[in-house]
């Protein structure tokens, strides 16, 4: 099994990169981790439509191996704190490269779920019902669009006053989540 780790986070010993390794060391098989923050390699979507039309993004930079990387992966999780209720704007620029995997859609050749998905979303601000609710929803879309079926969704608020050694009800659901994504 290969798991592809999407990171978000810029924090190399930052909480969700802890809420990470903590998932990692319960995952069978070959894991990923590949950091997305600021990435200089990768262009913005210009929104030109090519994808619409092709099996492929125009543009020939550093994404193509992660599209590769992806098409690999038989698992899928994405990682990253939530600023101000989403994705850092580094991250969202990357996944927004992802539109290939929604063109297929729209050419008629999206596959069936077959991959697992999951996420891990870490946010500083204390604890609220509706905190993660839309990047969620975002990450559960493009998981869709990536055939992979999201098999649960791990989030950690109020991590600017406590850290996952502070929250065994974290570590529980991470432990769910490992679980759910070997069976």
């Amino acid at each position: 099994m290969r798991t592809l780790i999407l990171m978000g986070s810029p924090r190399k010993k930052g909480h969700t990169m802890q809420l990470t390794e903590y998932l990692v060391q319960r995952l069978s098989g070959e894991v990923e981790i590949l950091p997305l923050y600021n990435r200089k390699d990768i262009e913005p979507c210009r929104d030109c439509r090519y994808c619409f039309t092709h099996p492929a993004c125009c543009m020939e930079d550093a994404m193509q191996e992660i599209y590769q990387k992806l098409e690999k992966a038989d698992r899928i999780l994405l990682a990253a704190p939530v600023y101000f209720y989403n994705l850092p704007g580094s991250m969202k620029a990357v996944l927004d490269r992802l539109q290939v995997y929604w063109a297929a859609k729209i050419r008629g050749d999206k596959g069936q779920a077959l991959k697992k998905g999951g996420m891990i979303l870490v946010g500083g601000a204390p604890e609220s019902p509706k905190q993660f609710e839309g990047t969620i929803q975002t990450i559960q879309y493009m998981l869709d669009d990536l055939d992979a079926v999201c098999v649960g969704a791990v989030t950690m608020g109020g991590s600017d006053k406590k850290g996952l050694e502070d929250r065994p009800d974290v570590k529980e659901k991470l432990e769910e989540l490992a679980q759910a994504l070997e069976h």
